[in-house]
C-alpha cells in the first residue's frame, strides 16, 4: 500500500448525482459561485480535490462555504464544467461502486451536520471548522478501498469502525483516520482539525482532555453510530464528550437525520436511512452500475470544455496547474522543450524546481523515457530502478526532485514548439483506460499551445520594443549630431563678439551664455548616449553662484522686460548642495519660467537660499521661490506635480513641474508648493548638503 500523497481523480469519482447537479448549476449562466459551492460541499471527493488544488489559507476553515466560493470564482467556468463532466463519465476500473460512494457521502454529510450543530450547542467558536472536520473525516476509507489490497474483505469482517480501525493497524500499520488526517493536511486544514480526524476513534477516557474540536468530532461519530445501534453506550459517550444532556442529543439526532435526507433527495440523491449511520457498506450487487458507461456525447462535451479552458488571457500556467489536478488527478507537470532546430530537450525552470532548466536530454538518448516519448509521439512511463540511477540519470533525478518513483511522459507539439510534459506519477499507479490517456493528451496539447502562443506574443512584444528603441536611439543620435553643428557656430560667433567688446558686464553675460550653450550641448549628448546613465561632472553645486548666474542670464529676458521685479537673497557662505549643477539649473530655470508666465506686470519674484535646515533628521539647504501672482486653487495644487500638469497652459499650471519633481527626488531632495488664489505661490526646495571632503 503506497503512501497517501494524493487521491487521483482517474481512480476516484464523486457521486454521479452530485456531478450532474454541479454541471447543471454551472451551465445556467445565472448561478453564483456560492450556488456551485452548495453543491460541492455535498460531496467530500469534490471538496477534497478543490482544496488540494488550492489549499485553505489561515482561518479559511472557519468560513468554509466562502472559501469554496472564492475558489470557484477564481477558476475558469469551462474547467469547472469539464471537472464535473469528468466525474460524470465513470469507468468500470474503479473498485468502489456508485452505491458505496453515495453511502460514504451521506454518512459524511450526517457526521458533518452533527459536528456543526454540536459546535454551536457547546459554544465552539468555529462551527464551520467542525463541519469541515466531520465532512472529511472518513476520506481515508475511500483511499484505502482503492489502494489497500483486500480492503473489501477487511470491511466485511469489521462490525464497527473501532474494530475496523484495529484491523487496519494490524494489517497495514495505519488506519483510515490517520490516512484522512494526512490527506487533509495537504488541503490546508488546520492542525486542530487534522488532529480531530486522526483521534476520533480513540477511547473516550483519552479524549476528555483533548481540544474541544477533537471531542466534537468523536461525539458526532458516536451519535451517528447510536442512530443505527441504539446503544446506550454510544449515547453516554457522546454526553461525556460534549457535556450535553442525552435528551437534547436524541432530539438533535432526529432533526439532523431528517434534514440530511431531505437535502439529499432535493439534489436527486437516493437516500437510504441506513447510509447515514454505518461507516461503510460493501454491496457486491452494487459494484457494477448499469448506467456507468459514458456516451459519445458526454465525451465530446468533455473534450470541448477542456479545449476552452485555455482560451482565457489569464495565466496559462495557472490554468495548466489547476487542470492537471482537477481533470487528470496529477500534480502539475515539468515541461521539456526542444529548442528551434535543436537536438536536445531542455527543462523549463519553475519556482519549485529551479535546477530543471539545467537538464538537457539528447533526442536520440535511447535510455531516457522522456526522449523516447518525444521520438515516438506516444505517452511513456518511467519507473525508478531498484539500484539508482539506472541507465538515464536525468530521468532519475527529475523523479527524485518531484518526490516520486515514477514519471508519466506526454509528448506535445504545436506550430510554435514541441516537447514533453512530464507528470509525477507513482510507478504502481494505474493510469486508467483509453479515455484517461486521451484526456491527458488533450489537456497537455491545449495548455502547451496556449503557453507557446503567450511566449510567442511576448517575444513579438520584446522584439517590437527593441525595434522602437533602436529607432529612437538612431533618431536621437541624428538630432544630436545635427544640433551640435549650429551650437558650435553660435559659440564661435560669441567668441568673436567677446574679443571685440570692451564692456566688462556684456563680456560676463556672453561668458554665461556660452556656458549655457555648453550645458545645452551636454544635455543633447546625454539624450543620444545610451551606453550608461552615470552622471557626468561634479555631484555638488554652489547654490548662491548658480542663482546669481541665472539672474544675470535670464533676469532681463524673463522678468525685467515684463515689468517684474526679481529679488534675490542668499547667505554669503552657503555650503554646497548634494546635487549636480546641471540638474539644479534645470530645476530653477523651469520654476523661473513658470513664475514669469504667471506673475502679472508690476509683480514680484523673491528668491532666497538659506542653510541650517533639518529635514527628516538630515541637514539641508532651502531654496524658496515666492511670487505674488494669481495663485492656484487647492485642486490645482494637488495635481501640480503629476503628468497631467506637464502640458497645462493655464497660468501657474506647472509646465515642466513633473520633471522638476523627478530631478529633486532623484537627488534625495524634497519640493513643496503652497498657494492660495489671489495671494501668490510659494515653492520650497530642500536639498541635502554635500558631504564634506
Amino acid at each position: 500500500m503506497r503512501r497517501p500523497a494524493v487521491i487521483p481523480t482517474l481512480r476516484l469519482h464523486c457521486q454521479r448525482e452530485t456531478a450532474i447537479s454541479l454541471l447543471r448549476v454551472l451551465s445556467l449562466g445565472t448561478s453564483t459561485p456560492k450556488d456551485a459551492a452548495h453543491i460541492i460541499i455535498l460531496d467530500p471527493v469534490l471538496l477534497f480535490e478543490l482544496l488540494l488544488t488550492s489549499p485553505l489559507g489561515e482561518s479559511e476553515a472557519h468560513k468554509l462555504l466562502d472559501a469554496i466560493a472564492l475558489r470557484i470564482d477564481n477558476t475558469s467556468q469551462a474547467l469547472l464544467q469539464a471537472w464535473a463532466l469528468r466525474h460524470f463519465i465513470r469507468q468500470p476500473l474503479h473498485r468502489i461502486s456508485e452505491h458505496s460512494h453515495r453511502h460514504h457521502c451521506l454518512h459524511s454529510q450526517f457526521v458533518a451536520e452533527l459536528a456543526g450543530h454540536l459546535a454551536r450547542e457547546t459554544g465552539y467558536a468555529a462551527p464551520d471548522e467542525a463541519y469541515a472536520t466531520g465532512l472529511l473525516h472518513d476520506l481515508g476509507l475511500l483511499w484505502m478501498f482503492e489502494y489497500a489490497d483486500d480492503y473489501a474483505g477487511l470491511l466485511s469482517d469489521s462490525p464497527d469502525e473501532w474494530t475496523l480501525s484495529n484491523n487496519e493497524w494490524e494489517r497495514y500499520g495505519r488506519d483510515h483516520a490517520e490516512v484522512s488526517s494526512a490527506l487533509l493536511a495537504a488541503c490546508g486544514l488546520p492542525p486542530v482539525a487534522t488532529d480531530a480526524i486522526a483521534l476520533h476513534h480513540s477511547d473516550v477516557d483519552t479524549l476528555v482532555t483533548a481540544h474541544p474540536l477533537v471531542r466534537i468530532a468523536a461525539a458526532a461519530e458516536e451519535l451517528a453510530n447510536y442512530r443505527s445501534s441504539q446503544s446506550a453506550d454510544c449515547l453516554e459517550r457522546a454526553c461525556r464528550l460534549t457535556g450535553l444532556e442525552g435528551a437534547l442529543l436524541v432530539s438533535l439526532l432526529a432533526d439532523i437525520s431528517r434534514e440530511v435526507q431531505e437535502r439529499a433527495l432535493a439534489a436527486g440523491i437516493p437516500a437510504e436511512p441506513a447510509m447515514l449511520s454505518l461507516p461503510w457498506s460493501n454491496r457486491p450487487d452494487a459494484m457494477t452500475d448499469a448506467n456507468s458507461i459514458d456516451g459519445s456525447i458526454a465525451r465530446s462535451a468533455l473534450n470541448a470544455f477542456t479545449r476552452s479552458v485555455f482560451t482565457r488571457d489569464l495565466s496559462a500556467w495557472g490554468d495548466f496547474n489547476t487542470a492537471s489536478r482537477l481533470l487528470l488527478g496529477l500534480d502539475a507537470p515539468v515541461l521539456f522543450i526542444r529548442p528551434l532546430n535543436g537536438d536536445t530537450l531542455s527543462g523549463t525552470s519553475g519556482s519549485t524546481l529551479p535546477n530543471v532548466s539545467q537538464l538537457h536530454i539528447a533526442l536520440e538518448d535511447t535510455h531516457s523515457t522522456i526522449a523516447e516519448a518525444y521520438r515516438s509521439g506516444v505517452e511513456a512511463r518511467f519507473q525508478s530502478a531498484a539500484r539508482p540511477p539506472g541507465r538515464c540519470a536525468a530521468d532519475w533525478q527529475l523523479a527524485r526532485w518531484l518526490d516520486c518513483d515514477g514519471l508519466l511522459c506526454v509528448p506535445w507539439e504545436n506550430e510554435h514548439q514541441s516537447g514533453v510534459a512530464v507528470y509525477p506519477c507513482p510507478a504502481e499507479e494505474h493510469t486508467g483506460e483509453e479515455i484517461d490517456q486521451t484526456l491527458r493528451k488533450l489537456v497537455t496539447d491545449a495548455a502547451t499551445n496556449r503557453i507557446s502562443i503567450k511566449q510567442a506574443e511576448e517575444r513579438m512584444r520584446v522584439d517590437l520594443e527593441e525595434s522602437v528603441a533602436r529607432r529612437y536611439i538612431d533618431h536621437a543620435r541624428r538630432i544630436a549630431h545635427e544640433a551640435s553643428n549650429p551650437l558650435t557656430v553660435i559659440k564661435t560667433y560669441l567668441g568673436i563678439i567677446d574679443e571685440k567688446l570692451e564692456d566688462a558686464t556684456l563680456k560676463e553675460q556672453l561668458n554665461l551664455l556660452s556656458d549655457e550653450l555648453d550645458r545645452v550641448g551636454t544635455l543633447i549628448r546625454k539624450t543620444s548616449d545610451f551606453s550608461g546613465m552615470v552622471q557626468a561632472g561634479p555631484a555638488h553645486s554652489g547654490v548662491a553662484e548658480i542663482l546669481h548666474d541665472l539672474r544675470a542670464l535670464y533676469g532681463e529676458a524673463l522678468f525685467a522686460r515684463r515689468g517684474i521685479n526679481f529679488e534675490l537673497r542668499t547667505s554669503p557662505n552657503l555650503p554646497p548642495a548634494a546635487i549636480p549643477p546641471d540638474a539644479l539649473k534645470q530645476i530653477l530655470l523651469n520654476l523661473f519660467k513658470n513664475a514669469a508666465e504667471a506673475i502679472p506686470e508690476g509683480g514680484k519674484l523673491s528668491v532666497s537660499a538659506v542653510s541650517g535646515i533639518n529635514t527628516n533628521g538630515q541637514p539641508c539647504l532651502e531654496i524658496r521661490i515666492v511670487d505674488n501672482g494669481p495663485g492656484l486653487s487647492p485642486e490645482r495644487v494637488q495635481t501640480l506635480f503629476t503628468g497631467g500638469a506637464r502640458n497645462s497652459t493655464k497660468p501657474g499650471g506647472g509646465v515642466g513641474l513633473p520633471v522638476v519633481r523627478d530631478l529633486v527626488t532623484h537627488n534625495n531632495g524634497t519640493i513643496l508648493c503652497r498657494s492660495q488664489q489671489g495671494s501668490g505661490t510659494v515653492f520650497q526646495i530642500f536639498m541635502p548638503l554635500a558631504a564634506k571632503p
